[in-house]
């Protein structure tokens, strides 16, 4: 007899964390400038994460100050980069694990839509109660493995931080982008030897480096989907 599956658990009250008093300027460094009540929002989303990574193991930062660096400000290092995407476009997160990049810039830009994507079922259950906590109609959510479920070649642009090597990377986010849509990859300082191992899986998916982006965090690879 198969057993029945476990209801998901249930998000533990949080108090949001307080940005830290070096947050706008960090922002403005950035060349990010957030709508009034985002900031709130954004610390109701840290406070819901690392509550919750008591109980599911969502992630390795686990400091307040830490967590306002290495989740959200790292997560607002691509907003500049969708500043051209119109109204209703179509954003990707593969492998969002406890929503990142995906929850922030949804916060940040509430006129795109973006679906989150993980193979975990409990790190899923979460983000949807995360989503339905916040209020946030411009996001969904799937469940499966990248290599695994059909979107289709929709979205304007994917997403996507420390979930594999590239010439991996490429193969789990590349078929989900539309032609002509883009690929922008969190990556560390190893990004280039990354791209240049990379080369050959580039050209079978037809992808084209357009630049790599240095921010306080790490690089981002900017890839064009022919």
């Amino acid at each position: 007899m198969i057993p029945e599956p476990r209801p998901p658990l249930p998000l533990p009250a949080a108090a949001p964390l307080e940005p830290p008093p070096d947050f706008d300027e960090r922002l403005a460094a950035l060349g990010v400038t957030l709508a009034p009540g985002a900031a709130p929002r954004l610390g109701a989303f840290l406070g819901l994460l690392l509550a919750m990574n008591e109980h599911v193991n969502l992630t390795a930062i686990t400091a307040p100050t830490e967590a306002w660096s290495r989740h959200v400000l790292d997560a607002l290092t691509l907003a500049p980069l969708l500043a051209d995407l119109p109204a209703g476009a179509r954003l990707l997160d593969v492998g969002s694990g406890g929503g990142v990049p995906g929850i922030p810039l949804a916060i940040a830009r509430p006129d795109l839509h973006v679906t989150l994507l993980d193979a975990t079922e409990k790190k899923v259950a979460f983000l949807r109660a995360v989503v339905a906590e916040l209020g946030l109609a411009n996001v969904d959510t799937v469940c499966g493995r990248a290599e695994d479920v059909d979107l289709g070649a929709t979205f304007d642009v994917v997403v996507a931080r420390a979930v594999a090597k590239l010439p991996t990377l490429l193969g789990w986010t590349a078929p989900f982008a539309k032609r002509g849509g883009r690929l922008l990859l969190i990556k560390g300082e190893r990004a280039e030897i990354e791209l240049k191992a990379a080369a050959k899986r580039l050209r079978q998916l037809r992808c084209e480096h357009e630049r790599t982006v240095a921010t306080p965090t790490g690089r981002i690879l900017v890839l064009r989907v022919c």
